[in-house]
């Protein structure tokens, strides 16, 4: 095999070696509860393949996870962190609900082309933002992404409290979105939508414009040497401001497809934390579109038999939750001794030939 067969395999099997170990670390806390980690786990995996719906439910939790690890993964290449996928995403959804709930009379076709036009420009400048700050002025861009989600999340609060509450008013929410804004189920008595088919047409156009298009090559050329990329003529100011503008879009599309896929309304703080599980997405899938799709789906396995797990074992569904922090510490871990692992087999081989 050639070394740079094993490096490239390195870089898998360090995710598949962490997702492993963290579940061998959580069934020493399971077994710490009197739980038997084997049986936990049957429920935690095959949980999810019990019924038809089960499965399927895998695939919606993954879909938001897979467009906001998509967008952190764009700004990464360019050298930038959006912790902001979250603020991003309910940018998304709340220009998603606006027209969804104007033009919902309209035909299919229209109104969700328009709901997700909505939500791609309103996710673009909330990231535009930060990204113009960190460009023009130097700001950091993850503080000033962090504090636009709390922007979002507030804002959310007060339109569905407030001017856009619900006609009978008995709840913070919206009234629902037109029927034909519903974005169409893709397999019968279940929520998977088409959204998670746009999800993956949508990684698939990432990797083709960041990896095989100059465009692409600039921005990654930024984020490996930004000193270099300017004394070759590119604009460092211009690649971060357009990198974060279309990392926002990606994130905004997220919530287009929770709100016409999914909930079909505004809810308060209606998907928390997924902006951050596309983080941990994206570091698991190593800042790789197919990477982070294949992580997301992992992630959406986890979420979902975590509730088979606490139904069948009696196991909180917080456990899982640390078994994701630690996979994404143990990834981190990897990817930092990664180099050293590469230094050393180089000089393994140097010695041999």
């Amino acid at each position: 095999m050639k070394k740079f067969d094993i490096f490239q395999l390195l870089k898998i099997l360090i995710p598949i070696a962490a997702v492993f170990l963290a579940l061998l670390l959580g069934s020493v806390l399971l077994l710490f509860i009197d739980v038997n980690p084997l049986e936990a786990y049957r429920y935690l995996i095959f949980g999810n393949f019990t019924n038809k719906y089960n499965t399927a439910e895998i695939f919606v939790k993954s879909t938001p996870i897979i467009l906001t690890g998509l967008a952190f993964t764009f700004a990464f290449r360019t050298g930038l962190f959006n912790i902001g996928g979250e603020g991003q995403m309910f940018a998304g959804a709340m220009a998603a609900v606006f027209v969804g709930l104007k033009t919902g009379h309209l035909s299919p076709f229209l109104t969700i082309s328009l709901s997700l036009i909505g939500a791609i420009i309103a996710g673009a400048i909330w990231g535009l933002i930060p990204g113009f700050l960190k460009g023009i002025f130097g700001s950091s861009e993850i503080i000033v992404t962090i504090m636009f989600n709390y922007v979002a999340l507030y804002l959310i609060s007060y339109l569905v409290d407030k001017p856009l509450r619900e006609s009978i008013g008995f709840y913070p929410q919206t009234d629902l979105i037109g029927k034909n804004a519903f974005l169409p189920y893709v397999v019968p008595n279940t929520r998977l939508h088409i959204g998670f088919v746009i999800a993956v047409i949508i990684s698939i156009i990432v990797y083709i414009i960041l990896w095989k298009t100059p465009f692409g090559y600039r921005l990654r050329a930024v984020g490996f040497n930004p000193d270099g990329a300017e004394y070759s003529g590119m604009s460092i100011k211009k690649s971060i401001i357009i990198s974060m503008a279309i990392s926002g879009a990606l994130a905004g599309v997220a919530g287009f497809t929770e709100i016409n896929g999914i909930h079909h309304r505004l809810l308060d703080n209606f998907s928390k934390n997924v902006g951050f599980d596309g983080i941990a997405a994206a570091l698991l899938g190593s800042a790789n579109p197919a990477g982070v799709v294949v992580s997301s789906i992992l992630l959406g396995m986890l979420q979902t038999g975590s509730n088979s797990m606490q139904r069948g074992v009696g196991v909180p569904a917080n456990i899982v939750s640390i078994i994701q922090a630690m996979i994404i510490i143990l990834v981190l871990a990897g990817n930092m001794l990664r180099p050293k692992l590469e230094l050393y087999m180089r000089r393994k081989e140097k010695v041999i030939e």
